[in-house]
């Protein structure tokens, strides 16, 4: 939840740069549980609300011939994000479409790879003129894919 905080202290900064960098954010987890079974939790485009200890809710929603899902956050933001494309049973890629983050061009991919035990990757790039940003999107892949972990844990 600390993650959620810092991403909505982020908001109050103002942009101090004029250019924006590139980040690239990697988590990844591996977990005792057959591919199917992992996929069951996370591959719903919109079941990250059930899995992800830091959205509140998720609600599907056909824009222009694509998928978005309208995602609330902990701290009651929301985020509007699309879908970019999936391959069922191996990952779903989309991007934010609005947010009240200070990042352009975000697009992230959440993939499994393995049979058993399951490797689940959540992979995104973005910019931003705000560096903290790095930490606050680690920090959301890292918390939500530990709480999948956790899930599967005796």
């Amino acid at each position: 939840m600390n993650n959620i905080k810092l991403v909505s202290a982020a908001l109050v900064l103002s942009a101090s740069s004029a250019f924006a960098e590139d980040y690239t954010i990697t988590s990844s987890v591996t977990v005792d549980a057959d591919a199917s079974a992992v996929w069951q939790v996370i591959g719903d485009f919109c079941d990250i609300d059930d899995w992800h200890p830091g959205i509140v809710s998720c609600a599907l929603e056909a824009r222009d011939g694509a998928v978005h899902r309208q995602l609330m956050l902990g701290d009651g933001a929301p985020v509007l994000e699309q879908l970019v494309s999936a391959t069922s049973g191996e990952s779903y890629t989309y991007k934010i479409i609005e947010a009240p983050l200070p990042i352009t061009d975000y697009v992230s991919t959440v993939a499994i790879s393995g049979e058993n035990p399951t490797t689940i990757t959540w992979a995104g790039t973005f910019k931003s003129d705000v560096a903290d940003m790095e930490g606050a999107i680690q920090g959301l892949y890292d918390g939500g894919l530990g709480a999948v972990a956790s899930s599967f844990d005796n």
